[in-house]
């Protein structure tokens, strides 16, 4: 007699055991420094507010570094003696002094030679004003991967950089000497001779992870080419997390639907265009187009209007859906899943109805531990980069 089909037929992921191996990693290579007598790298995470979610962020990763062995600190703008209320944390929103405080914290953390990362509990004011802020960490020690320097990578597909190209101005870094050279294409965990992997902000780098574990990847394929012929809706297009996995998701093959509150665009794996404008070109861009594609500086993908216009679609449409809506009214219909789809969660809400695993192969609701996980790697990365710099001086 056939066994009945279970009511949640899909697999529920946990993101402690998608992050186990990467602790396991961490932890092995913090011991290995220990015996070698190198230094232990140290974390300091900046608080410039008292919000409830900061400071429970902040805690937690001190917890999940104490448990690898990374030093940590946290680095507060107000005195522990002061009980500060959550009007007084509103209000500060409007106080401008506040903003000089968290970058006096940033700068003494970018003077400091015993400090090797540095992150800052954001968002503190939201907009532009926590835009400066970011791009004033130095980049040697920037594990959120939130400095322009980072992002300009990212969004170009520069994977490999020298540590003597850290920082530097956009056009200035390229993979043409790597491809040029004996080392051919760069394989994923395996950095050539001289280079390192550039800094990935966290959280789309640990939904990149998810993905892989669950076997979205299809690791038969060439790297950087991984997700070809996987469609994927993005529900969240903001500058920290959306934007940046959408583009993640098409330097790797994806047809990516980016979803936000007033347009629907579509990201996909740039090849090499026609005339894709309205207009001529003017001579000096087509000799700019030449010079930047054969030092590999072109943007990696493009990025379009959507030829669907409503969530739905889009989402019927995808063999992956991501969830990032920061609201707790906002679900994604299970009726639009795809059958066997696998649907990922990052927004501290629950983007997805409970019965998701009805019709998803495969569900995580949270990857808070990835993202921590993949904090403490760019952390070992960057202490990795001043070693190299060290040598190679």
């Amino acid at each position: 007699m056939a066994q009945p089909k279970p009511e949640y037929p899909g697999k529920l992921l946990q993101a402690a055991a998608i992050a186990k191996p990467f602790q396991d990693s961490i932890q092995t290579e913090i011991s290995e420094r220990k015996e070698k007598q190198l230094s232990i790298p140290k974390l300091v995470g900046i608080l410039a507010k008292p919000s409830p979610p900061s400071i429970a962020y902040a805690e937690w990763t001190a917890k999940a570094c104490q448990a690898v062995g990374i030093n940590f600190e946290i680095w507060k703008t107000w005195d522990d003696s002061e009980d500060v209320s959550e009007t007084q944390e509103a209000e500060s929103l409007q106080n401008f002094g506040l903003e000089a405080d968290v970058e006096d914290l940033i700068l003494a953390a970018n003077r400091d030679k015993s400090v090797d990362g540095i992150m800052v509990y954001y968002p503190i004011f939201g907009g532009r004003q926590d835009t400066y802020l970011q791009q004033i960490v130095n980049p040697s020690k920037d594990v959120e991967g939130l400095n322009f320097f980072y992002c300009w990578n990212m969004y170009h597909n520069v994977r490999w950089i020298k540590p003597s190209q850290l920082g530097s101005a956009p056009g200035s870094t390229n993979e043409a000497e790597l491809v040029a050279s004996d080392a051919g294409a760069p394989e994923e965990e395996n950095a050539p001779p001289g280079f390192c992997k550039s800094i990935l902000p966290c959280t789309p780098l640990a939904v990149v992870k998810c993905l892989e574990s669950v076997g979205v990847y299809d690791t038969s394929l060439p790297y950087g080419n991984r997700l070809h012929g996987k469609t994927i809706t993005v529900i969240n297009r903001s500058e920290v997390v959306g934007r940046p996995l959408a583009a993640l998701l098409s330097n790797d093959g994806a047809r990516v639907f980016s979803v936000d509150i007033d347009s629907i665009v579509e990201f996909s794996k740039r090849t090499d265009e026609a005339n894709n404008t309205n207009y001529k070109k003017s001579s000096k861009v087509v000799q700019a187009h030449k010079e930047n594609s054969s030092a590999r500086l072109r943007p990696a993908h493009d990025v379009r209007s959507s030829p669907y216009k409503d969530p739905e679609s889009c989402v019927r449409a995808s063999d992956v859906v991501i969830g990032g809506v920061p609201s707790a009214s906002y679900k994604v219909p299970t009726a639009w899943i795809k059958e066997g789809a696998v649907c990922v969660n990052f927004s501290s809400e629950k983007n997805f109805e409970s019965d998701v695993r009805s019709r998803a192969a495969a569900y995580l609701p949270a990857i808070g531990k990835i993202t921590v996980s993949m904090l403490q790697r760019n952390l070992l990365r960057l202490v990795a980069y001043k070693e190299l710099a060290s040598q190679q001086s």
